[in-house]
This record gives structure tokens, C-alpha cells and sequence, in this order.
């Protein structure tokens, strides 16, 4: 009975996400920010020539429940340019990911990831931010 649960309870999880992806830009489905959930990391760089991949990386300690983590990277203007989506069992707590920018269409300066964790037990979903993380990737010399 178990193995039939699980599934179900994930294809809720993701179903919810892409129903929440509306609030990542209305501020009226802004949440509180939980630092204790986990954070997220990107080293600053050099924004390369052509269309590159970057790293960044995440570590969660989610609630008790089936987890999913959304991650959006935020350009200097506001503009958004990448996102990634993780989930129990299919991802790890804590890993790399890697998000791909073009030079001609992106502007050296300061980046943002935001990311938003989402928790199912049961049928109880709680959601909330991790910690802004904010870095540079400036002009080649």
C-alpha cells in the first residue's frame, strides 16, 4: 500500500507546484522565509562569451513530509533567466545544479537565486523561502 502512496503523493506535490508557480511573481504569494530549511550558494564569476552553464548549489533540512524545491535565478534588472525544480526521492537534500545564460542577452552584475520549498505530510502542504543568495558575475577584462 505504501509503494502506491508515495507516487501519489509526489504527483500532488508537483501538480501544487506548478499551480504555485503564479505566486513566485505576484508579491501577494509571498511567504515567510524559513533560513532553518536550508540555503542555497553560487560562487561569483566572470560572465563568459557565448551561452555557458553555471553552477550553483543547494542543502535542505525540509519539515517532516515530502519535499520539492524550486529555485528561480534573478538577473541585475530584475529579470528572470533560469529556474530549477528538485523533489524527494528523485534528488538529493543536498547537491549541484547548473543553469545556462547567454552573454548577448544577460548583463554582468549582481545575480539573485530565490527558492521556495514546498512540504506535503500528509495532507498538510507548507511552503516557504529559503534565504536570498546574492552574487556577481562581472564583465571579462
Amino acid at each position: 500500500m505504501a509503494e502506491r502512496v508515495r507516487p501519489v503523493a509526489v504527483t500532488l506535490v508537483v501538480s501544487l507546484l506548478l499551480l504555485g508557480l503564479g505566486f513566485v511573481t505576484s508579491p501577494a504569494g509571498a511567504k515567510e522565509v524559513h533560513p532553518e530549511w536550508g540555503s542555497t550558494s553560487a560562487p561569483d564569476g566572470v560572465l563568459k562569451r557565448g551561452c555557458k552553464s553555471y553552477s550553483y548549489s543547494y542543502a535542505l533540512t525540509p519539515p517532516k513530509g515530502d519535499w520539492a524545491l524550486e529555485t528561480f535565478i534573478v538577473g541585475p534588472k530584475g529579470k528572470r533567466l533560469a529556474s530549477g525544480a528538485f523533489m524527494v526521492n528523485l534528488d538529493k537534500l543536498a547537491d549541484t545544479a547548473t543553469y545556462r545564460l547567454c552573454k548577448p542577452t544577460t548583463r554582468p552584475g549582481t545575480f539573485k537565486i530565490k527558492a521556495k520549498v514546498s512540504v506535503l505530510d500528509g495532507d498538510e502542504l507548507t511552503e516557504g523561502w529559503l534565504p536570498i543568495t546574492r552574487f556577481r558575475l562581472r564583465a571579462p577584462s
